[in-house]
C-alpha cells in the first residue's frame, strides 16, 4: 500500500515541472549575459574631432579602415552571428563606403563619424575633404597597428558569439526533439528563433520552460500555429527594429551593440 503523498507519477510530474523551470532560468541568465556582453563590447561612436584628439594625445592604440561600419545593417545573418568587418581602403574614403574604427587604452572600441554629424546609432554622413586628408596624412602614417583584428573586442566578441550560437542551437534542439510545446506548435517556436536580439529564445524560456501561464494554456489543437509564428517573425522584426532605432534616437544612444 503506497504511503500518502509519495505517488510516483505525481513525483515525476513535479520533478519534470521543476526541471523545466530550472532550464528556463538557466536560459534567461545566459540570454542576459549575452545581452550584457553585446553592450559592454559595443562600439562607441565619436566625432572626428575626438579621434584627432585621441591620436594627438597618444591615447589611440590601434585603428582600422573597414568597408561597412559596425551595425551598418548590410548583414542579413541572424542575431546569433557576429558581423564580420572587412578591411576598407583609403581610396574608398571619397565615396563614403569606408569607415574608421580605433581603440584607446582602457576603453571600448570607437567608431568615427564625420564632424558635421551628431554621433548617434542611426546617424551617418560623408567625409569632408579635410577629414579625408587627416585620415590619409595623419592616421594612416601614424605607425599604429592597423588591422581589423587589432580593433575587435577580443574575448568579449568571442564569448558573445559563442553564447549566441549556444542559445540559438539549444532552442532549436529543444523545439525539434524536446517535449511538445504547450503554448505553440513546434513550427511556431521554430520561426520565433529568428526574432531580433534573441527575444524568441527568451519567450520560449519564459512560456514553455518557465511554465508562465500554464494554467491558461490552450488545447493542443488550438496552440499557435507555424503560420502565426512566421507572421510574428516578420511583423515583430520590423516593429522591434523600428522601435529600437526610435528609442536610441530619443535617448541619444551612441553605443552600437555587438
Amino acid at each position: 500500500m503506497p504511503v500518502p503523498g509519495t505517488d510516483p507519477a505525481g513525483r515525476d510530474v513535479r520533478l519534470t515541472r521543476w526541471g523545466r523551470r530550472l532550464a528556463g532560468v538557466v536560459v534567461i541568465l545566459l540570454w542576459a549575459t549575452w545581452a550584457g556582453l553585446s553592450l559592454v563590447g559595443g562600439f562607441q561612436m565619436v566625432d572626428h574631432s575626438q579621434a584627432v584628439e585621441d591620436l594627438s594625445s597618444g591615447r589611440m592604440t590601434s585603428y582600422a579602415l573597414v568597408e561597412d561600419r559596425p551595425g551598418g545593417g548590410s548583414s542579413t545573418t541572424g542575431w546569433w552571428r557576429q558581423q564580420k568587418l572587412a578591411p576598407g581602403s583609403v581610396e574608398a574614403l571619397q565615396t563614403g563606403t569606408t569607415s574608421v574604427v580605433y581603440t584607446v587604452a582602457g576603453g571600448r572600441p570607437r567608431l568615427v563619424v564625420p564632424g558635421h554629424v551628431i554621433p548617434g546609432v542611426n546617424s551617418w554622413g560623408s567625409w569632408t575633404e579635410a577629414e579625408v586628408t587627416w585620415i590619409e596624412e595623419d592616421l594612416v602614417t601614424s605607425g599604429l597597428p592597423s588591422t581589423v583584428a587589432s580593433v575587435a573586442p577580443g574575448r568579449i566578441l568571442q564569448a558573445h558569439g559563442v553564447l549566441g550560437l549556444v542559445l540559438a542551437v539549444s532552442m532549436l534542439v529543444r523545439v525539434v526533439f524536446g517535449a511538445a510545446p504547450v503554448h505553440g506548435t513546434r513550427w511556431f517556436w521554430f520561426w520565433l528563433i529568428g526574432l531580433p536580439a534573441g527575444l524568441g529564445v527568451l519567450a520560449y524560456a519564459i512560456w514553455e520552460e518557465g511554465g508562465w501561464r500554464d494554467r491558461r494554456a490552450p488545447r493542443p489543437q488550438q496552440r499557435s500555429s507555424g503560420g502565426y509564428g512566421f507572421a510574428i517573425l516578420l511583423l515583430g522584426s520590423f516593429v522591434l527594429t523600428a522601435g529600437s532605432q526610435l528609442l536610441t534616437w530619443l535617448l541619444g544612444v551612441t553605443v552600437i551593440p555587438l
